[in-house]
């Protein structure tokens, strides 16, 4: 219950949400919009309308009863549902214009199962549909280990502590300069979760492998788009989003 309530107050978009929102949203009246790991509705209440038909899902039963707890009346109750982004056979091949996987909710499984997940979502997009998702960015766990002073005494302390749990559970930061991705401890929900962090220029590989086109980049912090030039010099980001077409189905 405590994770639900951390989404409770979530309600905005993301900067480069609203950047693919404005790309896109003369289209949306045309599209059929699955949106995976909704939380507590923070994107529906931004697409919902805007589509021709809107699903959402959550792998959380927590989240998903909360959710029809807070808006009973809501027309689009029908429409949202559990679901595991690994494992979609509720829906078929070639049925959404457009996929949402927002927030990092990719971040929080394994790498075989991130892959399952991919490909679940290549099937059941269309081809040429669009798939938008967030993820973290390997390059930016130096920011991780950083001290700031000047924040008072008991916020320098804390900060000294998680330094410290930071070491225990993942090591110093230099243990990650060659590696492409990697499991960390980086102290989300009092470190009681991992959660995966990839080098940008991995990502678009990852893709790549699984025939997704056309891959664009954006920045979390100004939510403009990213070269793909000096993708090794993007330290800045905690996380970047990501926007990829849907390839056909081999």
């Amino acid at each position: 219950m405590k994770v639900v309530n951390v989404y409770v107050n979530e309600k905005k978009l993301q900067k480069p949400e609203e950047t693919i929102m404005g790309f896109i949203d003369p289209q949306l009246p045309n599209w059929r919009m699955l949106d995976i790991g909704i939380g507590l509705g923070r994107t529906t209440h931004h697409f919902a309308h805007r589509v021709k038909e809107y699903i959402g899902i959550d792998y959380s039963f927590a989240m998903i009863k909360t959710y029809r707890q807070l808006f009973p009346d809501s027309s689009l109750n029908g429409n949202i549902r559990l679901g595991d982004a690994r494992m979609m056979q509720d829906f078929e091949a070639d049925c959404f214009d457009f996929i949402l996987f927002s927030f990092n909710g990719i971040d929080y499984i394994s790498h075989e199962d991130r892959l399952h997940a991919l490909e679940e979502i290549k099937r059941v997009g269309k081809k040429g549909g669009l798939f938008v998702f967030s993820t973290h960015n390997l390059q930016y766990i130096d920011n991780l280990y950083t001290i700031k002073f000047g924040s008072g005494l008991k916020h320098f302390l804390y900060q000294c502590y998680r330094y410290l749990r930071l070491i225990y559970h993942n090591g110093l930061p230099q243990r990650y300069r060659d590696k492409d991705f990697a499991i960390i401890n980086d102290g989300a929900y009092h470190f009681k979760v991992t959660t995966y962090y990839i080098k940008p220029a991995a990502q678009i590989e990852q893709l790549k492998r699984l025939g997704f086109k056309n891959i664009r980049l954006f920045s979390l912090k100004t939510g403009v788009e990213i070269p793909k030039t000096d993708l090794n010099q993007l330290t800045k980001d905690s996380w970047i989003y990501y926007l990829c077409e849907i390839p056909a189905k081999n």
